[in-house]
């Protein structure tokens, strides 16, 4: 999955989640492999960026866990487990609520993001635990994890529609592209999905589409 470089520059500088969360195509080395520039042209909405947090486990010499015990595709046999609920996720929902132990809470998770063998890193800055700082770090500690955005819409759909909307220059196919999100779509549709046709029918009109499609 492609990201958007404006996200990746919301990681500041010294937070490991970084390069833990988000994989920097050149950075890492990947264009510079013999086989990237076929796959490149193969790809769409190319931004340089891609999610690493899901990404399938390999070996030091790039072999594919998934091959090695027989298990299969690994599209299908992923040796990643998919997180529910993390730690973090439970700090951030405390000190969101105001627990009396909130900036404790948000400082641990901004720490250990800071931290690297158990050094606190110099470009580490406390912050106060306020609404504005609790949503930023859920956005950066919680990153591909289908979280963020229902925390965009439970603040509300203009504010979701406003931070989802814009431009984001890209290349399919090795050309540039273009893509966009409209806010006004987000606000017809109430940022809910669509629910698939074949579901209403078998439903008898018991299920009502949802707004705006």
């Amino acid at each position: 999955l492609t990201v958007n470089p404006a996200f990746v520059s919301e990681f500041k500088n010294g937070d490991t989640r970084r390069t833990a969360s988000i994989i920097d195509l050149a950075g890492e080395g990947v264009t510079a492999l013999d086989d990237f520039e076929a796959s490149y042209k193969d790809q769409r909405e190319y931004t340089g960026y891609a999610v690493k947090k899901y990404a399938p486990l390999c070996f030091a010499d790039g072999t594919s866990a998934s091959k090695e015990d027989g298990s299969g595709d690994f599209q299908i046999s992923n040796h990643q487990d998919y997180v529910i609920i993390r730690y973090a996720d439970v700090l951030l929902m405390a000190a969101e609520l105001g627990s009396p132990n909130a900036q404790a809470y948000f400082d641990t998770v901004r720490k250990r993001a800071y931290t690297t063998d158990g050094q606190l890193s110099a470009n580490y800055t406390a912050l106060p635990a306020t609404k504005e700082h609790i949503m930023q770090e859920r956005r950066l500690e919680l990153a591909f994890e289908s979280i963020n955005y229902w925390d965009l819409l439970r603040q509300g759909i203009d504010h979701a529609a406003n931070k989802l909307a814009g431009n984001v220059s890209v290349f399919s196919g090795g050309s540039p592209d273009m893509v966009s999100i409209k806010a006004d779509r987000l606000r017809a549709t109430k940022g809910l999905s669509q629910i698939p046709y074949n579901q209403i029918t078998l439903a008898n009109g018991t299920l009502e589409q949802n707004p705006g499609w």
